[in-house]
């Protein structure tokens, strides 16, 4: 007597059905980020819509700031004068830092009080820095404050 035969196990002609999804789905996830891709770098490298500025309204006109070659202006800190000119200025919480460029050192209360009065009544203190012509130095400085007044120091060079 034979042994009863085994049933072979059964295998079809089409390949297992996993590996098939495994790989579509890869398939399309790859081209959804390919198409993510290239619609971000198309919309960033579109022009922007066109906007036009607002136009004034009647009566008002737009004008530029007057150069400081104009002469006083009122309310606003002298730039320069004979002998000296202010190199930068900065003002933040209602303190002034000037640095001022001159030779007149023996003039630096006068020179401050030029760049300081017509701001003073909306600052709390005012530093103004001399600087002799190519120093990268102070040489001194007078401090304004609405109790002391312009407090003048010289500096040891």
């Amino acid at each position: 007597m034979s042994a009863p035969a085994q049933p072979e196990p059964r295998t079809s002609g089409r390949p297992r059905l996993l590996p098939r999804l495994v790989a579509a789905s890869v398939a399309v996830a790859t081209l959804g980020a390919l198409a993510a891709v290239v619609t971000h770098v198309y919309r960033f490298s579109a022009d922007p819509p066109a906007v036009d500025a607002p136009a004034p309204s009647r009566g008002e006109t737009l004008q530029r700031p007057a150069p400081p070659s104009a002469g006083p202006r009122p309310g606003q800190p002298a730039m320069g004068g004979p002998g000296w000119r202010v190199v930068s200025a900065n003002s933040i919480s209602g303190v002034l830092m000037v640095i001022v460029e001159t030779e007149r050192l023996g003039d630096m209360t006068a020179i401050a009080r030029a760049v300081v009065t017509p701001a003073a009544a909306e600052l709390l203190e005012a530093l103004v820095y001399f600087h002799r012509p190519g120093a990268s130095r102070a040489s001194g400085r007078v401090q304004w404050t609405p109790g002391q007044g312009y407090v003048p120091l010289t500096f040891g060079e």
